[in-house]
């Protein structure tokens, strides 16, 4: 062992810490501190929803539908989920919390019968008009694009 390895104690893993005992944490532990103070502050607010609810649910409904097609031409789930303007990741989402526990949707689906195309068209209109009206998220954000290079004068 040489001298300046006895000295700064560099051979071992303990390193003193900058930091204070009273606040060395685990790191998730003091993410999830973190988050829970953030929320506290007045200036938090929960995220506002993608669609509104009477809509997610006749997609709820549609893809379920599509999950317990027999149909030999069922569409692709790709095809399906971009024919009702979701990602086919939820899509694949809510097909396994249907493999989860179907009861609700059997239940539903008794009930209210097949989902149909007029509803969700009306669901998604109230959808636009309080997207429109900032109650809702929009669907896709646009940056504001600043174009330098177009407007510069080219030499002759």
């Amino acid at each position: 062992m040489s001298p300046i390895a006895g000295k700064c104690n560099i051979m071992s893993n303990s390193m003193p810490s900058i930091y204070q005992k009273w606040c060395r944490a685990d790191p998730y532990d003091a993410r999830i501190a973190n988050l829970r103070k953030a929320r506290r502050t007045p200036r938090c607010h929960p995220p506002r929803p993608w669609r509104t609810k009477d809509e997610s649910d006749m997609i709820r409904r549609y893809a379920f539908l599509w999950r317990t097609c027999r149909d030999s031409n069922k569409p692709s789930g790709r095809s399906w989920a971009r024919q009702l303007g979701i990602s086919h990741t939820w899509l694949q989402k809510l097909v396994r919390d249907f493999k989860k526990d179907p009861s609700e949707m059997w239940r539903l689906q008794a009930a209210e019968g097949d989902p149909r195309l007029t509803d969700l068209g009306d669901a998604q209109e109230c959808s636009r008009e309080m997207r429109q009206s900032g109650a809702l998220r929009p669907l896709r954000y646009r940056l504001p694009v600043n174009d330098t290079r177009s407007r510069q004068k080219t030499s002759p």
